[in-house]
C-alpha cells in the first residue's frame, strides 16, 4: 500500500507538471536529488566503482568520469572522494598505460580475477576526468590521504592528453583524437563528441605552464571551424547541421566518413551540443552561440514544429534512423537550446525529459532502471537546465 501511494503521488505530480508552462525549481530539485541518490545506490559501489550493466559488472573510464562530474554538480563531496579513489587506483597511472591517462575498460579477466581489460585510453573520459578534478579543486575540496591533490592530478592528465591524444595537421591545426591508440599518420579517426572547448578554456587558465596553455588555446581555436565544417558536409554528403558519431580527417583537413564507423547523429554525437553549450554558458563564447543557434538548432526546431516529438537517432542528412524517442536526445537538444539562448525551446525539452522520469519507494530513474547512459544524460540535461552545471569559482 505504501509503494502504491508513493507511485500515485509521483504520477499526480507529473499530471500537474504537464499542465504547467515550465517545471518549477522545486520539482527539478526533487527529481535531480532523488535520481542522483538512486544512481549512487544502484550503480556506484561502496568503494567507488561505477558498475555498468553492459560491462557485466565491470566499468569504463567514461562511467567513472561521469560520476565525478555529477558528484561535483550535485555538491556531493563524499561520493566524489570514493569515485576518485577507485578511479585513480584501478584505472590511473599505475593500472593503466602508465602515462596518467585512464585505462578504458576494467572487468573480469579470463582467470576470473578483476583488473584492466583494455589499457588504451578514451580521450573524452580523460578530458571529463581532468575537468571534474579542476571543478572539485575550485570547490575547495581536498583529495583523500595518499592520493594526489585534485589540481595536481588534473594537470598531469592534461599534459598526457596533449602528449598522447592530440595530433597536428599539415596546416598547423591541432586535432583531438579518440585516444592514445590513434593512427600514427593521417587520415585520423575523429569523434566530434569528444571535443570539449569549455574544458580547454579552463585547462588553459589553470594549466601548469605557458606552453601547455598555448596548446589548449590552439586546440580550442580549431574546434569551431571543424564542427562548423563537419555539420555542413561529410565527404560527398551535404549536412543539415548535425554532427556524425564518427568521421576521419586527412592531412589537409578534409573530413569524410570513417570506414566501418557510424555517421549518424546518434548516441555519441548527441553529446556535442552539451559540451558546446558549456562554452556558451560559462564563457559567453560567440562561436558557441553561433554554432548552436545558426547551425544546429534550426533542424530540431523544424522537426519539433512538424511532429511535436524528436526521435532518438537521425541519419547525417536529417532523415530518421529510428522511430522512438529518448531522453538522451532531448538532453542534447535542451543543452543546445540553452547555449543558443532559446529558453522556451529548452523548457519544452526539459518537460519531455521529465516524462521519462519514474520513481517508486526503491528507485528513481529515467527511462529504465539499468539504462546507464540514459540515466546519466537525462540527469545532466536537467541539471544544466536547473543551473547546477557550473564551472566553480
Amino acid at each position: 500500500m505504501k509503494k502504491f501511494k508513493f507511485i500515485l503521488v509521483v504520477l499526480l505530480s507529473w499530471l500537474c507538471l504537464d499542465c504547467q508552462t515550465k517545471p518549477s525549481p522545486g520539482q527539478l530539485e526533487l527529481v535531480l536529488n532523488a535520481s542522483w541518490r538512486s544512481y549512487r545506490k544502484h550503480f556506484i559501489t561502496a568503494d567507488g566503482q561505477v558498475k555498468v550493466p553492459e560491462q557485466g559488472g565491470g566499468t569504463i573510464s567514461e562511467a567513472q568520469a561521469y560520476a565525478l562530474l555529477r558528484a561535483v554538480w550535485a555538491r556531493d563531496a563524499g561520493t566524489f572522494v570514493r569515485v576518485y579513489d577507485w578511479t585513480y587506483r584501478h584505472l590511473g597511472q599505475a593500472a593503466g598505460p602508465g602515462d596518467s591517462l585512464l585505462a578504458w575498460r576494467w572487468g573480469r579477466l579470463p582467470d576470473g580475477s578483476w583488473g584492466v581489460l583494455d589499457a588504451n585510453s578514451a580521450a573524452d573520459a580523460d578530458l571529463d576526468y581532468a575537468l571534474a578534478l579542476i571543478l572539485a579543486h575550485r570547490q575547495g575540496w581536498r583529495a583523500p590521504p595518499g592520493l594526489p591533490a585534485y589540481l595536481e592530478e588534473s594537470r598531469r592528465v592534461q599534459a598526457a592528453i596533449v602528449a598522447k591524444e592530440v595530433v597536428r595537421l599539415a596546416d598547423g591545426q591541432l586535432l583531438l583524437t579518440p585516444g592514445n591508440w590513434h593512427e600514427p599518420d593521417p587520415p585520423y579517426l575523429v569523434n566530434p563528441s569528444y571535443f570539449s572547448p569549455a574544458a580547454y578554456q579552463l585547462f588553459a587558465h589553470m594549466g601548469k605552464g605557458r606552453l601547455e596553455a598555448a596548446t589548449w588555446r590552439r586546440l580550442d581555436q580549431s574546434t569551431y571551424p571543424f564542427l562548423t565544417k563537419v555539420g555542413q558536409r561529410l565527404g560527398d554528403q551535404r549536412g543539415v547541421g548535425l554532427f556524425p558519431d564518427w568521421c576521419q580527417v586527412n592531412a589537409e583537413g578534409r573530413i569524410s566518413p570513417a570506414p566501418g564507423k557510424d555517421t549518424n547523429f546518434g548516441w555519441e554525437a548527441v553529446r556535442v551540443p552539451f559540451r558546446v553549450a558549456l562554452d556558451s554558458l560559462w564563457f559567453n563564447r560567440p562561436q558557441a552561440v553561433r554554432l548552436l543557434k545558426d547551425r544546429f538548432l534550426p533542424f530540431f526546431k523544424s522537426r519539433w514544429q512538424a511532429h511535436h516529438r524528436l526521435l532518438a537517432v537521425y541519419h547525417y542528412d536529417g532523415t530518421p534512423a529510428v522511430n522512438y524517442e529518448s531522453p538522451v536526445l532531448y538532453a542534447g537538444v535542451l543543452a543546445g537550446a540553452l547555449g543558443a539562448g532559446d529558453k522556451d525551446f529548452a523548457r519544452k525539452m526539459a518537460l519531455k525529459i521529465l516524462t521519462c522520469y519514474r520513481a517508486d519507494d526503491r528507485q528513481a530513474y529515467f527511462e529504465a532502471p539499468d539504462n546507464y547512459y540514459a540515466n546519466n544524460w537525462a540527469w545532466l540535461g536537467l541539471a544544466l537546465y536547473a543551473g547546477w552545471v557550473e564551472p566553480g569559482s
